[in-house]
């Protein structure tokens, strides 16, 4: 009698957050090319809401010993599994790595490793937690060299994150593979004449997000500021974080009429704020970090066939055409924002034109089929 054959299965291994679009987007590729997901996870990273109290040392030496515990857990947990053909380390894996590389060599299979960012960018050189000149930097620094060089493939978002890599940690160019960040098509898609809000002659402009600088938000405070005679412009920002007091003050010095804040919204509510918007913002910081993503708030509000306004980042010019599928203008910059928004204003064909061609663009670039095929590429690269 003929062997029946074993399916093709990954293990999703360590203490990544299972709950951050990438990890959802890479598990659903998995289930539609019929691969069988193992597992071996301890939940750690989505339990964090700020991650920005582990930069300090009472909180690193309290995480060490965490650590100790969880990496006995997993290790136990894995060398149990069943047979399978290779290890996906996730987002906020980079301290997961060196185990997860002496595992992997045991039982001879390839680590797939997904960091979204590096820790260095976003904790020194973005948000600024770590001064560049400390000792902290230089071991995140070198966590996130060490971190790509125990993997055998690294995926990243962008062609201007590959570059990143590879000038600021030396690593080589074959050892990436882009696929994008994508949208949990669960929860983000297009909901054709859903809902009707009460006041659906204003423009209302969303932006929701963490408050870090990458983002932007004192730049769209001051084009608000700049379109408050506008009676018909409204915006909506939701969110909080790092720079939440310096946001709620700049507001406040501005006396800002126009915009309401909301804190926090259920990831599973987010579609009805998107939904009832007529423009979704991007991102607009003046950072290096803003320059080389593309936020997954706009994946999302593409595959819900909104228009979006983000800033003209090189990462933006890698898929975006401006008046085609995007508005894109100037980073940093309050008064080209708030001229981009009067533009989609007064034109509703031109608001309608860029939502459907971002539509038809996320089906074709960033859909779950696509990063599955893509998905599916990187792990023949890894096993061939």
């Amino acid at each position: 009698m003929k062997e029946k054959k074993r399916e093709n299965s990954v293990c999703f291994f360590g203490t990544y957050d299972s709950s951050f679009p990438r990890s959802i987007t890479l598990k659903e590729a998995c289930r539609q090319l019929k691969i069988k997901v193992i597992d071996c996870h301890v939940p750690y990273w989505e339990l964090k809401r700020e991650k920005s109290e582990f930069f300090s040392l009472k909180s690193m030496i309290k995480i060490v010993f965490q650590f100790i515990f969880i990496y006995t857990r997993l290790a136990m947990r894995y060398i149990q599994l069943e047979n399978h053909d290779a290890i996906v380390v996730g987002y906020n894996g980079y301290f997961d790595m060196p185990l997860a590389k002496l595992l992997a060599m045991l039982r001879r299979k390839p680590i797939i490793f997904s960091p979204v960012f590096p820790l260095y960018e976003t904790s020194v050189e973005d948000r600024k937690y770590i001064n560049k000149a400390s000792i902290k930097s230089k071991i995140i620094h070198l966590v996130d060299e060490m971190s790509c060089r125990l993997a055998d493939l690294v995926i990243i978002e962008t062609d201007n994150y590959r570059n990143y890599y590879c000038q600021e940690f030396k690593i080589p160019r074959e050892k990436f593979y882009k696929i994008p960040l994508g949208a949990d098509e669960t929860n983000f898609f297009h909901r054709p004449q859903e809902g009707q809000r009460s006041n659906a002659n204003h423009l209302r402009v969303l932006f929701y997000g963490k408050f870090i600088p990458l983002q932007g938000i004192s730049y769209i405070i001051k084009a608000a500021k700049f379109l408050e005679m506008d009676k018909e412009i409204e915006f909506e920002i939701i969110g909080s974080g790092q720079l939440s007091e310096e946001i709620r003050n700049l507001a406040n010095k501005l006396k800002i009429k126009n915009v309401s804040f909301i804190d926090w919204v259920n990831y599973r509510e987010l579609p009805i704020h998107i939904q009832n918007a007529d423009i979704c913002l991007g991102i607009f910081g003046d950072t290096h970090k803003a320059r080389r993503g593309i936020p997954i708030k706009v994946y999302e509000a593409l595959a819900m066939k909104k228009p979006v306004i983000t800033g003209n980042s090189p990462a933006a010019k890698e898929v975006f055409q401006h008046k085609i599928n995007s508005i894109l203008c100037e980073m940093a910059n309050p008064k080209a924002l708030a001229e981009s928004i009067v533009l989609l204003k007064e034109n509703k064909n031109l608001r309608k034109d860029i939502a459907e061609a971002g539509f038809r663009m996320y089906q074709d670039l960033f859909s779950s089929k696509r990063i599955a095929r893509e998905f599916q590429r990187a792990l023949n690269k890894c096993l061939h």
